[in-house]
């Protein structure tokens, strides 16, 4: 019951509910549980927990049954489920292999219990991030993606600094329930967590005290908001999408914008295959004169067919500038992990099936005087995709995404908080255009001005955005800490296996 009761109160601190104060206590009755607990009963603890904590927020998938079956999306998300669960149970076995036969006497070992919980946590989120093409969704850090004076420290650690301080104060709250007899002495060790804790949000508020200073453009979000179900019925006649967004735009037009924006795969057809569709585009971006940039599928017809899910960027006369092929794909969504070592009978069986082709480089968009690069919807998840484009010297940075698959969801919700994090890691302004999703213009200490969501009655939106050379301590050095972390994890069960080997 408590292991569950920390999966509860995970679920209710993110993004949707949004309760995020949860989240600082949310697993303290897992290791309350873990307490005294042997490796089997760790092993079910962490099971329970983790089952409790991504079935609640990855039930989204289910959204998926419509445009597939429902056997193969249940399937699909407990199998994803168990799998993100798998880093629970790794969690809770090695505090409890770590950590049984330790009786702590003084404020230090007490500490040292809490930051040793803080370590593997983190180190077992940046292994998530990571390990089989990686999926950093709902990471601790999220949780307090509105907590603006806490996120700052993400300009020094990443997102990972803000998961291993909320890990290290519930660290430190377990220590004074497991060993209550001894409150003072616990109390005693929590005042290193805290004061750990006034410092961050010290370092936040003088953070946001910062204003970007700079060359402004005006960005127009032409957002679209057609329904998924639309969009695949109206592939290869799909006029009227296209009617649509052209309509919104010559209002957004009317306003000046410098750069015009539509979302990812904003009209359900190869738009820069078709000479005709071309020639259209062009005319109507020559009369809104502005660069425009749209996400599309394009297909690159040559021996060896590929397809793309892509950004284009068209200047004012309407002449390409640049293109982005997106580089990290969604599993089975667009593209059949290990496809190419399955026997040649089981290929043609998913030819066809999530047969999109990934790109292999940074594309700098040139919008004088924006530079500019852009990430393509599941890789704005990823912190070390956008430090790759801003180590690359772009003063602007932006999102497109088509979140139409989950409407009615949390997950619109849930991926638009990580873009905060993005802003703040880099110090960078990020644009982000969402079909059915949320919209709007970050800076780069995570402020939105304004945002616009389907349920809005606006459907463009307008703003100037402060051009700024993003680059932190973060974006330079990356994720030293968590990778710390992990280093320090395996090392401790190391020595606590020589150790238990030679004593025990």
């Amino acid at each position: 019951m408590l292991a569950a009761l920390s999966g509860v109160l995970l679920v209710l601190g993110f993004p949707g509910i949004n309760l995020s104060i949860l989240a600082w206590v949310a697993l303290v009755p897992l290791l309350v549980s873990l307490h005294d607990a042997n490796w089997k009963q760790s092993l079910v603890l962490g099971l329970v927990a983790g089952g409790v904590y991504f079935g609640g927020t990855m039930n989204w998938l289910m959204a998926l049954g419509p445009f597939s079956t429902w056997f193969w999306v249940t399937l699909g998300f407990i199998a994803l489920a168990l799998y993100l669960t798998v880093y629970i149970i790794i969690f809770a076995v090695s505090v409890n292999f770590v950590t049984r036969h330790w009786k702590p006497t003084s404020s230090v070992q007490y500490l040292a219990r809490s930051v040793l919980v803080a370590v593997i946590w983190t180190g077992m989120e940046l292994l998530r991030g990571r390990v089989v093409t990686g999926l950093p969704w709902v990471t601790l850090a999220h949780t307090q993606w509105q907590n603006l004076p806490l996120i700052q420290i993400s300009s020094l650690t990443g997102m990972y600094g803000v998961t291993f301080l909320i890990v290290l104060i519930n660290g430190a709250i377990a220590n004074f329930l497991i060993d209550i007899s001894r409150w003072k002495l616990s109390l005693k060790t929590a005042v290193a967590p805290f004061a750990l804790l006034i410092v961050s949000l010290i370092y936040g508020w003088i953070a946001l005290s910062g204003t970007s200073q700079g060359e402004k453009i005006k960005v127009a979000l032409v957002p679209g908001n057609v329904k998924q179900i639309d969009k695949l019925m109206s592939w290869g006649s799909a006029e009227w999408i296209f009617g649509k967004y052209a309509r919104i735009t010559e209002r957004a037009a009317a306003e000046k914008p410098d750069i015009i924006v539509w979302p990812e795969t904003s009209v359900p057809r190869y738009t820069f295959v078709s000479a005709s569709t071309r020639r259209e585009l062009k005319t109507l971006v020559r009369s809104w004169d502005a660069y425009f940039l749209t996400g599309t599928p394009h297909i690159e017809i040559s021996s060896d067919q590929k397809v793309y899910n892509s950004a284009f960027l068209l200047s004012p006369t309407g002449a390409e500038v640049d293109r982005y092929y997106k580089m990290h794909l969604v599993p089975i969504g667009e593209y059949f992990p290990l496809k190419q070592i399955l026997p040649e009978s089981l290929q043609k069986l998913v030819t066809g099936v999530s047969d999109w082709d990934s790109g292999d480089s940074y594309t700098i968009f040139s919008a004088p005087p924006a530079k500019f690069g852009v990430v393509i919807c599941f890789e704005s998840i990823f912190p070390e995709l956008f430090r790759g484009f801003v180590g690359k010297g772009v003063n602007l940075m932006g999102i497109i995404t088509n979140d139409a698959w989950f409407d009615g969801t949390f997950a619109p919700e849930q991926h638009y908080s990580m873009a905060h994090f993005r802003a703040v890691e880099n110090r960078i302004a990020v644009f982000r255009c969402a079909n059915y999703g949320v919209s709007c213009i970050i800076d780069p200490w995570g402020r939105v001005s304004r945002k616009i969501k389907p349920d809005s009655d606006e459907d463009y939106m307008v703003e100037e955005v402060c051009l700024r050379s993003g680059g932190t301590f973060y974006t330079r050095n990356g994720d030293f800490l968590p990778w710390s972390c992990v280093a320090m994890t395996l090392l401790l069960m190391l020595q606590t296996w020589r150790y238990r080997r030679r004593y025990q």
